[in-house]
């Protein structure tokens, strides 16, 4: 269609709520393209293909991902030419609890498709099946697109197997992910869980929302693609994982974790001895039920660890914020400074290295 077409940007708002046709060629209202009447081709016929590629880019560029969606169903050649848009630097965000997708382009714009039910500010995709229909187009976004980034991937709260087969396709593309919000209630299948967690690659972020229930005995050792973590329900992160997690992380935020005073006591001695020279965390803040005790020491000293009057320590690292208030600095053997504040009535540890 496409070859012989006119051309013109599609006339129809995408987040005109819409029930596709039979035809996929016309699911985003895929009309003939013609150009502005202000262009001075806008009298004659051609062919997209062939104009030279500094005119195509130009055109390209000027579409949203919805148009370049269409175009993309022209023809194969049209699809080769969709990446000159910028396309490979769209980053797309998954969202199963309410079934979106929604992808970002290089201009900071979003454009979101919903495939469960009308979204203010979406285009809606009705389907006979939701999740497949949301599978069917997310791969063809990166095969169209050609982009590998995922913004945020929420895995959504009640069904594990709609998260494993997103999850698959991600692993099978190489995507990288850059934050993961793992929503998901109990799941008795901890060990697949373990091996899909193991082999996505988280770049940034990974957050566990509170009603997310792994149980005591998960273990989640692969951290390395990691800078930053926000678990609200921690009961399962041992001590050894902060040891580890410390040497990877950028930013540790610990809720309802059973990690006691003790562990913590440990954590400091060895920091203080100089055994974390690799240490990239800057920041760590934990919550612990276990912290709260009457006669609980530190460092060889009494808690609550406090500063007698109020200071407030703040720090940027890149993107990355901490803030300790009311904590002591304190240096180790190597003569990195750090402000600590370990209350047990708060049951609350902060502790941050300063910069240098």
């Amino acid at each position: 269609m496409c070859s012989t077409a006119l051309l013109t940007r599609i006339d129809v708002p995408y987040n005109r709520p819409h029930t596709p046709s039979t035809s996929s060629s016309y699911r985003f209202y895929v009309a003939p393209f013609r150009l502005t009447p202000h262009s001075p081709f806008s009298t004659m016929p051609v062919c997209f293909p062939r104009l030279p590629i500094i005119v195509q880019q130009e055109i390209l560029t000027n579409m949203n991902p919805f148009e370049l969606f269409a175009l993309s169903e022209c023809s194969k050649r049209c699809t080769k030419l969709v990446p000159l848009a910028g396309t490979k630097e769209y980053q797309f965000s998954i969202d199963l609890s309410y079934l979106q997708i929604s992808i970002q382009t290089v201009n900071f714009q979003e454009y979101t498709l919903s495939f469960n039910c009308f979204v203010p500010g979406a285009f809606h995709i009705s389907a006979q099946n939701p999740i497949l229909e949301l599978k069917t187009y997310l791969l063809k976004f990166f095969d169209i697109f050609r982009s590998k980034h995922i913004r945020r991937f929420n895995t959504g709260t009640d069904d594990f197997d709609n998260f494993k087969s997103i999850a698959k396709i991600l692993i099978e593309r190489e995507c990288s992910i850059w934050q993961l919000n793992y929503q998901l209630h109990y799941v008795h299948r901890t060990k697949e869980l373990r091996n899909i967690l193991s082999k996505l690659k988280v770049t940034s972020g990974l957050s566990v929302a509170k009603s997310a229930d792994l149980g005591s005995r998960f273990e989640y050792k692969r951290l390395k693609f990691l800078q930053e973590i926000h678990i609200n329900n921690a009961v399962w992160f041992r001590i050894d994982q902060l040891y580890s997690a410390v040497n990877s992380l950028v930013k540790i935020e610990l809720r309802d974790s059973l990690l006691s005073v003790e562990d913590m006591s440990v954590f400091l001695e060895k920091w203080m001895a100089g055994e974390f020279p690799n240490m990239t965390a800057f920041f760590i803040s934990i919550h612990s039920h276990r912290f709260k005790s009457n006669d609980a020491r530190a460092l060889g000293m009494q808690l609550p660890i406090k500063s007698e009057q109020f200071t407030v320590h703040r720090r940027f690292l890149g993107r990355f914020y901490g803030c300790v208030i009311g904590g002591i600095v304190f240096k180790n053997v190597d003569g990195v400074s750090a402000v600590l504040y370990f209350n047990s009535l708060c049951q609350s540890f902060d502790f941050m290295v300063l910069a240098q």
